[in-house]
């Protein structure tokens, strides 16, 4: 019986997913519940399993492709997984037909192994170059790790080595092909300086490299081009006074520490959004352009922008506005490990109504944020730098920080885009506020 399983609506909003790695080839026998490919979706890598037993009839496409909800995934004859039956000594036989049918099907090409290894080992072994397939895993089960992947690397390397070592001692026996090849060489020479121009791509030099454009990488450029042309975005700066902020921190940090807790701005940046997003309900929204209507969220799932070697993800903290400075510490912690693991799971990833992005202490002191696309807006807090400023006709020396906030104008005008950014400056200029709040 032929069975196609249909790639499903596995997240909030789905229409594709690009084919990251095929985990089996046409011809393969698969168990049900038994990986088949990873593919990666708006929000992150998914490891995909097939419900069926059977043979792998044909593939949606090669690794690269996109494919549409809906639109099968992979096709399978469910009656081959069965096969065969009868006694131990007739199933030993069918097995090994199976195999040798296997076999000639691909040419002489052998069955591809079957690789333990998270989806970021993965993806360092496509960049590295290296065939994942041949990596000795050491992990729990044969797992393959990024220590594998090194070692593997180090040793072809020595490999080479020693091999260019062994050439060159029998460099003597190919001086007497040379006078046979030079002729050759002449000729591919004359070709590439006198050939019409070609109309394909460049070739590669040493003067560059061609990444490809896939993945996580493609779906973030996707979603930034959707966001600025179909968003029109407007950008307030301003500068915050955080002095006090900077002293309760530092006050709160050491205790935190104690427990193992690491205490950032970050918590104390969310606690005043969420407050400001309660008194200026418009920015915590998104617009339905079918319908033509603004939709206001009623609880306040904040995404946090962290950037992996992977690339941009955003994981959400959900109710921000019902945790305390603590337990968001504890949670933007744990939420960042995952996302540099890429282990974080789709619903950490969904349902953010608006997110908050920092350049960290190395970045600049102020930028132009790109709304999460269909938020309607998105707050920067930048660089803290100690600068003298002037109170009270003194100059003083004072901790700073940028901040910016970037809002679709087809919903918020600049006038309460004003007035929320002073607001969110109100309370990380006097964060003792904040701390009145149990949750």
């Amino acid at each position: 019986m032929i069975y196609e399983f249909k790639l499903p609506d596995i997240g909030e909003g789905l229409h594709e997913a690009e084919i990251i790695r095929w985990l089996v080839r046409e011809g393969d026998v698969v168990n049900a519940d038994q990986p088949i490919a990873e593919i990666q979706t708006d929000k992150a890598m998914v490891e995909m399993t097939t419900p069926v037993a059977g043979k792998v009839m044909s593939l949606a496409g090669p690794e690269g492709a996109t494919v549409n909800v809906g639109e099968p995934l992979i096709v399978l004859d469910t009656e081959a997984a069965g096969e065969p039956r009868g006694n131990q000594s007739e199933q030993s036989t069918g097995l090994k037909e199976t195999s040798a049918t296997v076999q000639a099907d691909r040419g002489t090409r052998p069955a591809r192994k079957r690789v333990i290894a998270a989806p970021s080992v993965r993806k360092r072994a496509r960049e590295m170059g290296v065939p994942i397939e041949e990596v000795e895993g050491t992990g729990e089960g044969g797992r393959v790790t990024l220590a594998d992947l090194e070692r593997y690397v180090r040793e072809r390397e020595a490999a080479v080595t020693v091999a260019e070592t062994v050439q060159s001692g029998i460099g003597k026996v190919e001086e007497a092909s040379f006078a046979r090849s030079s002729h050759a060489v002449s000729d591919r020479i004359s070709k590439a300086l006198f050939a019409p121009p070609s109309t394909g791509p460049s070739p590669l030099t040493e003067e560059e490299e061609r990444i490809p454009l896939r993945g996580l990488r493609k779906k973030i450029a996707e979603k930034m081009v959707k966001s600025v042309y179909t968003a029109p975005h407007v950008t307030g700066m301003d500068e915050i006074d955080v002095t006090k902020l900077v002293e309760i921190r530092k006050s709160l940090a050491a205790q935190l520490a104690e427990e193992r807790i690491k205490l950032t701005y970050l918590p104390f940046v969310i606690k005043a959004v969420t407050r400001a997003l309660k008194q200026y309900p418009m920015f915590n929204a998104t617009l339905d352009e079918e319908t033509n209507e603004i939709v206001l969220k009623k609880r306040y799932h904040i995404g946090i922008a962290t950037a992996t070697k992977a690339g941009l993800l955003v994981p959400v903290i959900r109710d921000a506005d019902q945790k305390s400075i603590r337990e968001l510490a504890i949670e933007i912690a744990e939420l960042s490990e995952k996302a540099h693991r890429q282990a974080l799971r789709l619903e950490e990833l969904q349902g953010s109504t608006f997110t908050i992005t920092s350049t960290g202490a190395g970045g600049g002191w102020f930028a132009t944020p790109v709304i999460n696309y269909p938020e309607v807006a998105i707050f920067g807090a930048h660089a803290i730098k100690r600068r003298p400023v002037v109170i009270d006709d003194e100059i003083v020396i004072r901790d700073i920080m940028g901040m910016s906030l970037t809002f679709d104008h087809r919903v918020i005008d600049g006038e309460p885009a004003g007035r929320f950014m002073r607001t969110v400056a109100h309370y990380l200029e006097n964060p003792e506020l904040l701390l009145l709040d149990v949750r």
